[in-house]
């Protein structure tokens, strides 16, 4: 697999914003003017070290249609989330208005970190879904993780990730998009 991962969109967020997109094109946030399309059959996300600037923050992925972060009832997930403080739970929603993940907060050793596998993105006549594996320690240092994954139930093809919290700002991270080589 060595050298099967090419870079293809990346941001720091340096400080607080309302939301980052990967890919989208010239509507991205960063200075790559990325698209998804069927360069790649598979594209790869790692999110590491993003934390907001408001308490018990979780974050929300979203998909992007020209550039557009798409905020429907479209979003479906299953997953199993993993506490080293608890038990574990399954999770599963249906038609939420984005994937939601674990809380985050301003503490500096709080942070979600995610690595995300995303399939069928530039495919117009199938559904967007997703593969993710995450870590958070949250606002009171409990760690957790969540595996599981998404799909968009909108067919037609999207071109990037939205990120956000579900209050205040990103306050930092890293965003990291690859395409796998086919």
């Amino acid at each position: 697999m060595a050298g099967s991962l090419v870079l293809v969109d990346k941001f720091t967020v340096s400080s607080a914003v309302s939301s980052v997109t990967i890919g989208g094109g010239s509507s991205g946030s960063s200075s790559y003017n990325f698209t998804i399309d069927s360069t790649y059959n598979v594209y790869k996300l790692i999110i590491y070290g993003l934390r907001a600037d408001t308490d018990s923050s979780s974050a929300q992925i979203r998909v992007t249609k020209s550039g557009t972060a798409q905020s429907d009832s479209e979003y479906d997930e299953a997953a199993k989330q993993f506490k080293a403080y608890n038990t574990f739970t399954n999770n599963d929603d249906v038609n939420q208005t984005s994937w939601g993940f674990n809380a985050t907060g301003t503490n500096a050793n709080s942070s979600f970190n995610l690595i995300a596998y995303l399939f069928n993105f530039a495919d117009a006549s199938e559904y967007s879904f997703a593969t993710f594996e995450e870590a958070t320690s949250d606002t009171t240092l409990d760690f957790r993780g969540k595996q599981g994954g998404g799909v968009h139930t909108v067919a037609s093809a999207s071109d990037g990730i939205n990120v956000s919290v579900s209050s205040g700002n990103i306050a930092s991270g890293e965003l990291v998009l690859y395409g796998l080589r086919k």
